[in-house]
């Protein structure tokens, strides 16, 4: 019988067709949020950036707000940031900032953009459970080992929470796509956010 692993990585192409449509991804597994799961993903220049420096995923929260509260590239009085940020700020990784001359220059940026995250799951329930996880940060979508007896209260569920929902298991001979994944649309990005790319980033990497 298939994995199901194994049917989430031959199926998470088509539930993310509309992502890739935009430009070429990559998959692989990870877990994040608790969940195990398949991440459609496109590496950044960011990516190359740190691999040339030699700097893995900055997985520290306070360092992420710092960075998120100075802009990219420019130039800023260390006299601007606050007593606790320039704690924060001994304690960022090399190559995340540039400190020179009094100022501090943000260089680090999300290393990775998540276009769909795809989980397994034995009920549709459980999967509106588990793909709901990842709901602030990318699209999402289920995959289930056989169709459901009360697929109209699925259709309805799933669309409402914008989950993709794909029936693949043993018994199918191709996979199919029973609801579409919706669109993600970031209202705005935080911590929270970034540290999210900054995990799936070190998984990926690492798994590469």
């Amino acid at each position: 019988m298939t994995s199901a692993a194994e049917v989430c990585l031959e199926t998470v192409s088509e539930a993310a067709s509309a992502f890739s449509a935009g430009g070429s991804t990559a998959r692989s597994r990870v877990v994040l949020q608790g969940v195990p799961a398949v991440l459609s993903y496109r590496l950044e220049a960011e990516a190359g950036r740190r691999r040339a420096a030699r700097i893995g995923a900055i997985t520290s929260p306070d360092v992420l707000r710092l960075l998120l509260g100075l802009p990219t590239g420019v130039p800023v009085p260390l006299a601007a940031l606050t007593g606790p940020e320039r704690c924060v700020l001994q304690s960022a990784p090399g190559g995340a900032v540039q400190v020179k001359d009094r100022f501090v220059i943000r260089l680090a940026e999300p290393p990775v953009e998540v276009g769909l995250a795809v989980v397994t799951a034995a009920t549709w329930r459980q999967g509106l459970e588990r793909a709901g996880r990842f709901a602030p940060f990318c699209s999402r979508a289920m995959v289930l080992p056989r169709m459901p007896r009360d697929i109209d209260v699925l259709r309805m569920e799933a669309d409402f929470y914008g989950i993709g929902v794909i029936i693949a298991g043993a018994s199918a001979q191709t996979p199919e796509l029973i609801v579409p994944a919706t669109g993600f649309r970031r209202n705005r990005f935080t911590a929270a956010g970034w540290l999210f790319l900054e995990e799936a980033y070190r998984q990926v990497v690492r798994a590469s």
